[in-house]
């Protein structure tokens, strides 16, 4: 097996670079608007055939049938250019008392290589979109002052008793003159999420933490008691 990997690495020269630039980490699909939109762009010396898709959370998967569809489904992207998919509502199979959750998939499907014994990486990217119903009169920075904090064993369980998913960047909780830094995840729509903690950590009363915007920045939140 390692002659094999050997031979492979050694015989053939392998290209990774992406091609195709996803010029935004997240799309917000605000019910008020007819559709929502993403830039994507070719900014290779090839054309590039680009494949997109839906999906809910598995990444392995590409369901049909979904009340968001995304056009183009596959387009071809000149060098240097720019294109634009849409993203369209059915009108109806989402609820409207919370924002729903898909993973928009760019796949880049790049050129025959011009080279011999070249081995190329087609990559895909993937990022969030959210459909945010106007019928919630919320934004994401009220729900994350509205997360609630509190100990729970040697874990942090933050819960979020709001209609928007809230995802969190990083957590520096305090102590006296001690202090952690715990990375963490995306917390769901009434729900709540289980975040460990290092070694002492449990004695922190207060905290900041930073969460992600919806133009894909963080912001930071101060002085968050713990209970």
């Amino acid at each position: 097996m390692k002659k094999f990997l050997s031979y492979i690495l050694f015989a053939f020269s392998i290209h990774a670079f992406a091609g195709i630039q996803v010029n935004a980490t997240r799309v917000i699909y605000n019910s008020t608007s007819k559709s929502a939109s993403l830039s994507i762009s070719n900014d290779s010396d090839d054309t590039y055939m680009v494949q997109t898709w839906l999906d809910t959370g598995d990444a392995s998967q590409m369901p049909k049938n979904l009340p968001i569809v995304v056009t183009p489904p596959i387009l071809k992207l000149a060098t240097k250019k720019e294109a634009i998919l849409r993203f369209i509502y059915s009108g109806s199979g989402l609820p409207q008392d919370k924002e729903s959750l898909f993973w928009v998939n760019v796949q880049e499907i790049p050129p025959t290589p011009k080279q011999e014994n070249v081995l190329q990486v087609a990559i895909r990217t993937r990022i969030k979109l959210l459909y945010r119903p106007d019928s919630l009169k919320t934004n994401l920075q009220q729900q994350a002052e509205a997360l609630k904090w509190q100990h729970q064993g040697g874990n942090l369980l933050v819960t979020n008793e709001g209609p928007l998913h809230v995802t969190l960047g990083k957590l520096m909780l305090k102590s006296g003159g001690k202090s952690w830094t715990v990375n963490a995840d995306m917390v769901k729509p009434h729900d709540s999420l289980r975040v460990s903690l290092p070694q002492g950590a449990q004695s922190a009363n207060n905290m900041s933490f930073t969460y992600i915007n919806d133009y894909g920045g963080y912001t930071e939140i101060k002085n968050i008691a713990i209970h």
